[in-house]
This record gives structure tokens, sequence and C-alpha cells, in this order.
């Protein structure tokens, strides 16, 4: 029969058929759109647990591999160092008697340690009227410790006044006591006493000599002295000369030692201060000695500034 619902004249048991189909029939359902209805969970924890029952054998075999592997790894590099230790064993015990072995560190703390001041030779020169100038020659025989100390001289049991002074790194230098009473006959004896070593360290200075000489390069020049025609006992002797520092530095306040000097030979010192010397400056020097019967025929200058205290350099 002809059906004019039967669209294209499909057959009626078709039609029913794809009708119930298409109606009745729904798609699988998906938890990615379940939603609990007591909130407990949400979907993406019920995936994640489906997806752990799933894989669960699985992750148990790769977890077991991981630790036989690390343990593998670590039993045969258990075996290694037993290896090691079998075959050096002889030398182990040769290091094990070494380290046992008592190490004497007097010799090497020796070497390291500061030496003491040596005092060269004393002598004593007239001063002015009934007065003794008594100079010490001292030499600091360390190429790295600055030192400082105080020094006096004992004479006939006395003690002179302490002056404290220091002597750079391998310095050789005259210290004076000036204006001494009494002398008598008895030899004065120097007395060190305090001494404190400073140490130049090696990223300070690398060439301490070289430094040292950079520094304190001053020169003497024009010198001329003055005999006085007074009469003896009146005399005023004059020691002039020109004074240059050649070095890079300006100073403040710097003092200095004036040896007078006989044929090379010590006979008299002379102290003198300036306020300040700037560096390539030249000054001229006039300085009087009250010494009876001083024939000076040099000078040499001895400066006393400390150039590792950054207070002694003007700007």
């Amino acid at each position: 029969m002809f059906n004019i619902y039967n669209f294209k004249n499909r057959n009626n048991k078709e039609t029913e058929e794809n009708f119930f189909t298409k109606k009745f029939v729904e798609k699988p359902s998906s938890f990615t759109k379940y939603e609990d209805p007591n909130q407990e969970f949400s979907s993406k924890e019920l995936q994640v647990s489906l997806w752990y029952l799933k894989n669960k054998s699985l992750l148990y075999k790769v977890a077991a591999i991981v630790l036989m592997v690390i343990n593998a790894v670590m039993i045969g590099f258990s075996l290694w160092k037993w290896g090691v230790f079998f075959v050096e064993y002889a030398s182990f015990k040769n290091n094990e008697a070494h380290l046992a072995a008592s190490i004497n560190y007097t010799n090497i703390n020796t070497h390291f340690a500061a030496q003491p001041v040596q005092i060269i030779r004393t002598q004593v020169f007239s001063g002015r009227g009934d007065s003794y100038d008594v100079v010490a020659e001292l030499v600091n025989p360390n190429e790295r410790f600055l030192v400082w100390f105080d020094y006096y001289f004992i004479i006939n049991g006395k003690k002179t006044n302490v002056q404290k002074t220091f002597l750079l790194p391998g310095e050789s230098r005259f210290v004076p006591m000036l204006g001494v009473k009494e002398l008598g006959n008895g030899a004065p004896t120097l007395v060190l006493e305090n001494n404190t070593y400073e140490r130049i360290s090696n990223r300070l200075v690398a060439d301490v000599p070289a430094w040292q000489r950079y520094r304190l390069n001053f020169s003497v020049s024009d010198f001329v002295f003055s005999k006085s025609l007074a009469q003896e006992g009146n005399n005023v002797d004059a020691v002039q000369f020109s004074f240059t520092n050649n070095s890079p530095y300006n100073y403040i306040a710097p003092d200095f030692y004036l040896a007078l000097l006989q044929n090379d030979q010590l006979v008299g010192m002379l102290p003198f201060h300036l306020e300040r010397i700037n560096s390539l400056e030249t000054k001229k020097i006039d300085l009087r000695s009250f010494v009876p019967n001083l024939a000076v025929t040099g000078v040499a200058v001895y400066p006393l500034i400390n150039i590792y205290d950054a207070t002694v350099y003007a700007p």
C-alpha cells in the first residue's frame, strides 16, 4: 500500500526501526559529566581513581624495576670500593702510620716568626754644654714585619727617659737619646721593651724593599757646614742643605734625624721637623749645632715616617 508518510517509498518496517533507533537509543554515558549528588568528590577525582585502578599493576612493576636498579647500583659501588680498599690496603696502612706520627713544628714556627731587633752598636757623642748624646744603631732583620718598641738606656745603673719608635721591615736606623746628663765612665746599655710586630700582607705589598724605597725617596744637595767664629763655649755651627722629596707623595708633619758625618763616620745627630713636604718639593734646611769642636763633612737623613699609616699622607 502506498504510504504518504513513507519518505521515498520506504517500507514501513525500515521506517519504524529508524524511528525507534533515533528516538530511544542513547549514546554511552561519560564520567566526565558525572556530578556527585553528595558533593564528596569531583569527576576529575573519579577519573584519576579509575586511571590508578587500571594501571595499578603497571605502576607496581615500574616501582619494583626502579628500586632494583638503584639497589644494583649501590651494591656495585660498594663492591668496587671494597675492591679498591683491599688492593690499596698496604698504602692505607702507611698513610695511617704517617697521620699518627708526631710532627715537630718548632723549626717551621721559627722560620715564619718575627726575629728580634738587632743592636749593632752604641756610641756616645758630646752634646751641648755638659750633656751627651747617646746613639744606638738598630736593624730590623724581618722582611715583612713592621716593629714598634719602647727603648731607653741604662747608664751607671740609672734609667733614661723611655722613648717609643718603630722600624720598617729591613730598616737600619739610628735611635738617639739626646741631652743625657751625668754620663760618668759607665758604658750605656740599650734596652728594648714592649716589642709589637705587624706583618705586611703579600696582598698589600708584593715587593717590600722596592715599595719602601719608592715612598721614602729623599735626597740632600748643596750641603754647607759653617763653623762658628765665636769664642769656645758659645759656638753655634750652621748645618745647611737642600732637602728634596723625590717621591710622588705628599707628607704631613714628618720627622727626621740628621746624621752628622766626618769622613763617613758618625759624629753627631740632629733632629728636625717639617710641617709638610710635597712631592718634588725642595726645602732649604738650616740647623744649628751647639756641640764644641765639631767638624762635619757630610750628612745623611733618616726619615721617621711610617709609610704603612695612611694618616702620614697629605691629600
